[in-house]
């Protein structure tokens, strides 16, 4: 398969309980998690990385020294419609292809996962990463869904009942990580990460 392909990131959410935006949580002295999964899926061979957040991180980018400049930042002007909105957004942007997405409370997206969904591509309809048999991120969804998405006129529809309409193959790997996501500071803190 030589097709390009691309990567969302869905940041779009309030991250209440967190008190910091995910998106923007360091990951390292000198990236954020936003900035850490698209220096994977750049090093992978994405040709574009799309993140769709709210109007809160849009201004903190801005105003701030997060070194995002190649990721094509969209604005979800009503995030409450959840995940599913923010996917149509980004899809809007993007030519019809295989992409990746994954949520910004899981940074941990790495070029070997992405090759391992990569080689399962034309299998089904979504590719997912699977530890121990649980489902975890990033997914690969193929240019049926893609099509589909971008067609699609109910935007409150929940992204998860959503992608059960088509066809998924689970891709066992060896990282837990997958299976990682972030929701309050001591998440972040149990993980070995430092205050924010």
């Amino acid at each position: 398969m030589k097709e390009k392909f691309s990567a969302v990131i869905l940041a779009a959410g309030s991250s209440g309980r967190m008190g910091h935006d995910k998106a923007l949580l360091p990951f390292d002295p000198q990236r954020c998690f936003a900035r850490k999964l698209a220096d994977e899926f750049f090093a992978f061979g994405c040709n574009r990385v799309v993140m769709v957040t709210n109007s809160d991180v849009i201004e903190k980018v801005k105003a701030g020294n997060y070194h995002l400049g190649d990721i094509d930042i969209i604005l979800n002007p009503n995030p409450d419609l959840g995940r599913f909105h923010s996917l149509y957004l980004a899809l809007q942007a993007i030519d019809v292809q295989h992409v990746f997405m994954t949520n910004a409370d899981n940074p941990f997206a790495n070029t070997a996962t992405l090759g391992q969904l990569w080689q399962h591509a034309l299998q089904a309809d979504y590719v997912c990463p699977a530890y121990q048999g649980k489902g975890g991120h990033p997914i690969l969804i193929s240019p049926r869904i893609v099509n589909a998405v971008k067609a699609e006129t109910n935007l409150e529809s929940n992204l998860k009942d959503y992608l059960n309409r088509f066809s998924k193959l689970y891709v066992p790997v060896s990282d837990e990580l997958i299976l990682v996501n972030f929701n309050t500071p001591e998440d972040y803190w149990k993980l070995g990460f430092f205050n924010f």
